[in-house]
């Protein structure tokens, strides 16, 4: 359910085409809140909140720790500071049938999680702006819209009068009719799951399907109320109702206005915009040169000779950041960020906090 920032995420749609057509690849795309619709639903991969779901829920997902900072560069931990984790799901497929409904579907569990309505994933934090394309926060999406639905307590599928043993293996999933179809393997027979806007606003459809055409599948589940509107050798579909009531609002950039120009002020940018990726704290190289002791200290450039790192220097680099780079690091890797006077000031004094 916690995995460290250091692990790297690839966030990727699945494929469709219409018949007769070459296949499309349909996940080129600069809209940070594209959303599916009920003739074509909108398939993401990608590592999406965890929601604070039961324990239960998540009972076969790893817990992460937080680990000691590192250099990209030569691979040596910092001896201060360390990367916290993400309360994330990170083998989760998301799909968007547009307001009707949402879903995260989990390859871990082989469950259905949560589902919600008016709205799908905010890429933002992860894929950045369209303009600067930077990513804005961690690898996580966000939501936005009304969770209505999420999974409580062990799995709700029953096979032949009996909870499923919980080791269940995933084998992938398809689209049927343009609709995904995920199936899994349990107890030695394959159930295949789809799920749907239901009827109603806020419910979902869920059919399971045995690979066993002999087994009775139950569904039960004490803490959500269902209905089972199908139940035949082989197969059981249900209609969820509501159990859950939380809004979310996808990516919102923090506050950062600034009354009054602050080192902790300064600090609080370092975090939020990013520098933390490039500059470390304690000396140890990575894409940019450290923080750590860099005010007043000398700079040499092929063309100026010796430099000192002073206030000007600093506001230099942090607004015309190609202006000089330093020997030994690649040019134009920082980007100019639109920073008001007291939000260089604020770093500026950062930075000179760090001795």
């Amino acid at each position: 359910m916690t995995i460290g920032k250091t692990i790297f995420c690839l966030s990727f749609s699945l494929l469709s085409s219409l018949p007769g057509q070459a296949v499309q690849p349909d996940y080129i795309t600069y809209e940070n809140k594209r959303v599916g619709t009920l003739e074509k639903p909108y398939v993401l991969r990608t590592y999406v909140p965890s929601l604070e779901l039961d324990e239960e829920v998540l009972a076969h997902h790893a817990r992460g720790f937080s680990s000691p900072r590192y250099s990209p560069s030569n691979g040596r931990l910092s001896t201060s500071g360390s990367y916290g984790t993400i309360p994330v799901i990170p083998a989760a497929i998301s799909v968007s049938y547009g307001p009707r409904l949402a879903y995260v579907w989990d390859t871990t569990e082989c469950r259905l999680l949560y589902a919600w309505a008016n709205g799908f994933l905010d890429m933002e934090s992860h894929w950045g702006s369209p303009k600067s394309g930077r990513r804005n926060g961690n690898y996580s999406a966000r939501l936005f819209g009304q969770v209505f639905y999420k999974a409580k307590g062990k799995p709700p599928l029953q096979i032949n009068g009996k909870p499923h043993s919980g080791q269940v293996s995933y084998h992938g999933n398809k689209r049927l009719g343009g609709h995904p179809e995920f199936s899994y393997q349990v107890d030695g027979r394959t159930i295949t799951v789809t799920v749907k806007p239901g009827p109603a606003a806020q419910t979902v459809e869920v059919q399971y399907v045995s690979s066993n055409e002999s087994d009775v599948l139950h569904y039960q589940d004490p803490k959500t109320s269902f209905e089972v509107i199908e139940a035949k050798p082989g197969r059981v579909k249900i209609l969820l109702s509501p159990n859950a009531a939380e809004t979310h609002h996808g990516f919102k950039k923090p506050n950062l206005k600034i009354a009054e120009a602050s080192a902790e002020a300064g600090r609080t940018l370092y975090t939020t915009y990013g520098c933390i990726a490039c500059h470390t704290l304690d000396g140890s190289k990575n894409h940019g040169p450290t923080f750590q002791g860099l005010f007043n200290s000398k700079r040499e450039f092929p063309s100026l000779g010796a430099v000192t790192a002073d206030k000007n220097y600093l506001r230099e680099s942090i607004t015309n950041p190609n202006a000089k780079t330093v020997p030994s690091y690649t040019p134009g890797m920082m980007p100019a960020y639109p920073l008001d006077g007291k939000q260089v000031d604020s770093l500026v004094l950062f930075i000179q906090s760090l001795k």
